[in-house]
């Protein structure tokens, strides 16, 4: 593993309103596309969603309202 890449975190959530595939798929793309995400894992049969951002580059608000125009929405899980 290379130890000098950009430190990442995992931030993970509860869903609401993704209730298919289709919408997880949807709001993974929406999501995929902010500044400073890297990988995103959302799931409509347990609905969660993991979002692995680059550390300190996007706003937890910016995530939470970025699904709210697609019906959808993020709660965040304690760590």
């Amino acid at each position: 593993m290379d130890h000098t890449s950009t430190p990442t975190e995992t931030l993970r959530f509860s869903t609401i309103g993704i209730t298919c595939a289709g919408c997880a798929n949807k709001a993974g793309t929406i999501l995929k596309h902010l500044p400073g995400v890297v990988a995103v894992r959302v799931d409509a049969t347990t609905n969660t969603a993991e979002v692995d951002i680059v550390k300190g580059s996007i706003a937890l608000d910016d995530l939470l309202t970025a699904l709210k125009p697609a019906g959808y929405g993020l709660i965040p899980q304690a760590a």
